[in-house]
C-alpha cells in the first residue's frame, strides 16, 4: 500500500509523490536455533515460527515500507549481535537496533560499550522491571544517565512501566530521547478517552525529550481479530497527537504481533485514514522525518 499523497486536479504533481516509512518496531528471532528463543512461547500458534529479514522483506514490497528499526525480543546479550548479524547485509533497510542490557548491573557499561560502537545499535528498551517500586536505584539511575550522555534512546514498554515512570525519567535525565511504546499501554475499547490517562498523557509530553509511538494498535485493542475501523482507535489517536503533536510522534507497527489482530497493510489504513487530512508534512514527520532524528538514522531512496 503505497502512501500517497494529494488528491484533485488542483493540486501539484509533486503532491502525489510517495511518502517513505520507517516503521519503527518490528521484532526479528528464529524458533529453529539450537538454544531456542525467550519469547514467543512454544505455545502461541500465531507467532511462534521464524522470523526473520526475508519474511519482512516481503512485507517492506507489498506495503512501500522503506526502512525499519528492529526492537528487541529478549533478555539474553547475544541475541544483540544475533539481530545485527542477522541483517547487516542490507543495512539501508535495516536502520538499526534498539537492544535489551541489563540496566541497573555492573555489567552494563561495558556491555553498552561495546554494542555501542555499532553505529545501528541506536538504543535500548526498557520492558521488565525487576525489584517492582524498588527497581529505579542509584545504579539504574547511572546508566540512564550513560545511555544519554552516549547520545543513545530510550524506548519504554508499558507493561511494566507508567507514565509517571517516563514522567520520572524525562525530568532526572532531560537529555535522554525517551520513547513511549504502543499508544502509552492503554487498552483501547472504541470508547471515549479517560480524563485521568488523557491527563497522564499530557503531563509525560510536557517534557520535550518524551515522544510516542503510533504503534501496536491491533495489540492495544485486546481483540483477535481486532476493529478495522478508525472510529474504534480515533479517540486515542486524537489524545496522543493533541499532547505530543506532529514533532513527538513515531509510527511503528509492532509487527508480526500484528498477525493477531489482522492484516500488517490494515493497521497502516488505519493509522494514515486518521493521519492524512493533517497534510503531508505531518504525514512525513509520523512515517519517516520524526524516526530518522530520534534515532539518528540515515533514510536512503532511491
Amino acid at each position: 500500500m503505497a502512501l500517497l499523497f494529494g488528491c484533485g486536479a488542483e493540486k501539484p504533481a509533486s503532491e502525489f509523490t510517495a511518502i517513505p516509512v520507517i516503521d519503527t518496531h518490528i521484532h526479528l528471532y528464529d524458533t529453529n536455533r539450537s538454544e531456542g528463543v525467550p519469547w514467543p512461547p512454544t505455545t502461541d500458534k500465531v507467532l511462534y515460527r521464524p522470523v526473520l529479514s526475508q519474511h519482512f522483506d516481503a512485507i517492506c514490497e507489498a506495503n512501500d515500507v522503506t526502512a525499519t528499526v528492529i526492537v528487541e525480543a529478549s533478555d539474553r546479550v547475544e541475541d544483540n549481535q544475533w539481530a545485527l548479524d542477522l541483517v547487516k547485509h542490507n543495512p539501508e533497510r535495516y536502520l538499526g537496533l534498539v537492544g535489551n542490557l541489563p540496566i541497573g548491573t555492573d555489567e552494563f557499561s561495558g556491555l553498552l560499550n561495546r554494542f555501542a560502537k555499532d553505529k545501528r545499535f541506536v538504543g535500548l528498551r526498557m520492558r521488565q522491571r525487576p525489584g517492582d517500586e524498588k527497581f529505579f536505584t542509584d545504579a539504574v539511575w547511572r546508566d540512564l544517565q550513560l545511555l544519554a550522555d552516549e547520545e543513545l534512546t530510550l524506548d519504554v514498554l508499558m507493561s511494566d512501566f507508567d507514565l509517571a515512570d517516563v514522567s520520572m525519567i524525562a525530568k532526572r535525565v532531560p537529555t535522554l530521547k525517551i520513547l513511549i511504546n504502543h499508544l502509552t499501554g492503554l487498552t483501547i475499547t472504541g470508547e471515549p478517552a479517560d480524563a485521568k490517562w488523557s491527563a497522564a498523557v499530557k503531563n509525560a509530553a510536557s517534557h520535550t525529550n518524551v515522544h510516542c509511538k503510533v504503534s501496536g494498535i491491533f495489540q492495544r485493542s485486546g481483540q483477535s481479530p481486532a476493529p478495522k475501523e478508525l472510529s474504534y482507535y480515533a479517540p486515542i489517536f486524537k489524545v496522543i497527537y493533541d499532547a505530543f503533536g506532529e514533532d513527538r510522534i513515531i509510527y511503528g507497527s509492532n509487527w508480526p504481533v500484528t498477525d493477531r489482530g489482522g492484516k500488517y497493510e490494515e493497521q497502516l489504513s488505519i493509522i494514515n485514514e486518521f493521519f492524512k487530512p493533517m497534510g503531508r508534512t505531518t504525514l512525513e514527520k509520523l512515517y519517516w522525518k520524526n524516526a530518522s532524528k530520534f534515532y539518528d538514522v540515515e533514510l536512503v531512496v532511491h
